[in-house]
């Protein structure tokens, strides 16, 4: 796995939930909402055809299942299929998994409002611990928690650049909709980035591959 990927894409998200839980959230998300960007088509259809196509909207865990499934079918040696791929599918799932379950935990604890409801109330003080599920981000926990692993096996630019254009989309659509604040969708690239090293970490450890192609 690109070890320097997973890296930089911490760092970012690192920095940027910072940013926003130091002041940035609340004035960008008041930007959005009176600006004519908010809710863009692009975004709202964007999403709705991702959601579709990775399975969100049969079953939120679906996507995480098969590629653990596949990938320890995969790894049997009598299907002689590559073994990158094979461990590349079954790290997908395990921190999808991971992160999809940290996120709910936290979600449950934070409790913040999203930034759709606070506008509505006009009250800024009083968002965390008041029965919202806005941070850390589901959308963004699903899509990093699954493509990053996969953009990190990835040997080519391009295809590193694809993988990571979605979750990319997704977290500007979950702003753009007001369903999210920078930090909710930073923190969950976090997360995903966390779980994903993690799993570098033990995939090299093992020897599953070899270190060559790790």
């Amino acid at each position: 796995m690109n070890h320097r990927l997973l890296i930089a894409v911490a760092l970012v998200a690192a920095t940027l939930a910072a940013v926003g839980l130091l002041g940035a959230d609340y004035p960008l998300a008041r930007w959005i909402h009176g600006s004519a960007i908010e809710n863009l088509g692009m975004f709202r259809h964007g999403l709705e055809a991702l959601d579709t196509v990775f399975g969100m909207t049969i079953w939120y865990w679906l996507a995480a299942m098969v590629c653990i499934v596949t990938g320890a079918i995969a790894l049997l040696p009598a299907l002689r299929i590559q073994r990158r791929l094979a461990v590349a599918l079954l790290a997908a799932g395990l921190v999808q998994f991971a992160t999809l379950q940290t996120m709910v935990q936290m979600k449950g604890y934070f409790g913040r409002l999203r930034p759709h409801e606070v506008l509505a109330s006009g009250d800024w003080n009083m968002i965390w611990h008041a029965g919202g599920g806005s941070f850390p981000s589901g959308h963004s926990a699903f899509y990093f928690g699954l493509l990053l692993p996969l953009a990190a096996f990835s040997p080519r630019i391009w295809q590193r650049a694809l993988l990571l254009a979605i979750p990319a989309f997704v977290i500007m659509a979950r702003i753009d909709m007001s369903k999210h604040f920078l930090s909710d969708v930073s923190m969950s690239a976090l997360i995903a980035a966390s779980y994903a090293l993690l799993a570098a970490w033990l995939i090299r450890a093992s020897g599953v591959l070899d270190r060559t192609a790790v």
